[in-house]
């Protein structure tokens, strides 16, 4: 019930919306424009309960929403959302589901201090690592909620101090749901105009349903922000990362976040990014989760884009390791302002170095799709 209760609350938030532009005008100004979207996707899944004997389908699916955009050229900008994804399939029909999300973000910016917020709800049906059904697809409902704002202290130094809050609930209960709280503090220093040294602190608080363990992390990092050369932008983490358990017992590891853009040419860029945390599974079990990833992104003219990008993540469960290999290739085809049509290849592979652990499967699926935005 309650769930029906939340996709009611959602339809009629995209209902209001779709009033017209001027009750939106009222509300947030003339800069704020109201668009119509929708996508459609035809995909060819063989394996879509990522099992290790994969069944194979074929999915339509058709995603109409809303999207409101406000504050062009002013301090505050941002954008609010709703989409409902109506997905069905070819012969596992009880699969068949209606996903609903909706979400919203604004961004301050004055020159002297900044701050931004996001807020969005999500209905998931997709089988993970470490959630997976043998013959049904997990549903989660994933909540989130984010806020930094940053100002400055000197004239060569600034304090950044956020609030994030995930919430993770599983409809199947035999897997672990969960309530994450961050609190990060990073303290940046100028060291050129366009590069910032920093020193951070952030505590994160997750509890989970169940019969699984709670845990609190702490991760002290130093690292830099912005211009590392001409071609080379972003934000490196590196530090000291500490696990306690509620129960008994504390795990540490070296913490990494990193995220960095690479300008190629004009038309291709290539981005690249790196963690090293601790992360809880579906199971309820706490991981280690080191991952490496790269795409890249080439615009090839007005009309033609290309993507493709590759990824690794190794995960240590407490008896035993998987490693995640996801690669994925596609191009877009922008018609004009108002429609593109795409294609899409991704892969995905799991291993283990634990015959019993039956987390191991591949899964290649095709896509070719289109969307509009009036």
């Amino acid at each position: 019930m309650k769930h029906y209760i939340t996709k009611f609350a959602l339809l009629s938030l995209c209902f209001g919306l779709s009033l017209g532009k001027a009750a939106a005008f009222m509300a947030v100004g003339e800069n704020a424009e109201l668009f119509v979207t929708a996508g459609a996707l035809l995909s060819s899944d063989d394996n879509i309960y990522l099992g290790a004997s994969g069944s194979s389908d074929t999915i339509y699916s058709f995603s109409p929403g809303l999207d409101l955009v406000f504050g062009k050229g002013s301090a505050v900008t941002g954008d609010v959302y709703y989409k409902e994804e109506i997905r069905r399939y070819s012969s596992h029909s009880k699969q068949d589901v209606n996903l609903a999300s909706v979400g919203a973000k604004a961004d301050y910016s004055n020159g002297v201090s900044k701050a931004n917020f996001n807020g969005s709800y999500a209905e998931i049906a997709q089988n993970q690592v470490g959630a997976t059904l043998s013959s049904d697809i997990a549903r989660r409902n994933v909540s989130h909620l984010s806020g930094t704002t940053e100002f400055g202290l000197t004239e060569k130094t600034s304090l950044s101090i956020g609030l994030n809050y995930d919430k993770t609930d599983y409809v199947p209960v035999a897997f672990t749901s969960s309530d994450v709280l961050t609190i990060p503090v990073d303290v940046y220093f100028k060291a050129t105009p366009k590069l910032d040294w920093s020193a951070g602190f952030s505590y994160q608080s997750t509890a989970l349903s169940g019969s699984a363990d709670d845990n609190k992390d702490t991760f002290f990092n130093i690292g830099a922000r912005g211009e590392f050369t001409p071609k080379l932008t972003g934000q490196v983490r590196v530090g000291y990362t500490n696990r306690t358990f509620d129960r008994a017992g504390s795990e540490s590891l070296v913490g990494l976040s990193g995220a960095l853009t690479y300008a190629y040419s004009e038309k291709t860029g290539i981005l690249l990014n790196a963690s090293n945390d601790f992360g809880n599974s579906g199971t309820g079990d706490s991981t280690k989760n080191l991952s490496l990833g790269a795409s890249v992104a080439n615009r090839l003219s007005e009309q033609w884009a290309l993507n493709a990008g590759l990824s690794w993540r190794s995960t240590k469960y407490p008896t035993h390791t998987d490693d995640y290999v996801e690669g994925s290739i596609g191009a877009v085809y922008t018609y004009n302002a108002i429609v593109n049509f795409n294609a899409s290849y991704f892969y995905r592979d799991n291993s283990s170095n634990k015959a019993s652990a039956g987390t191991a499967f591949t899964n290649n699926v095709f896509s070719l799709g289109a969307s509009v935005r009036y």
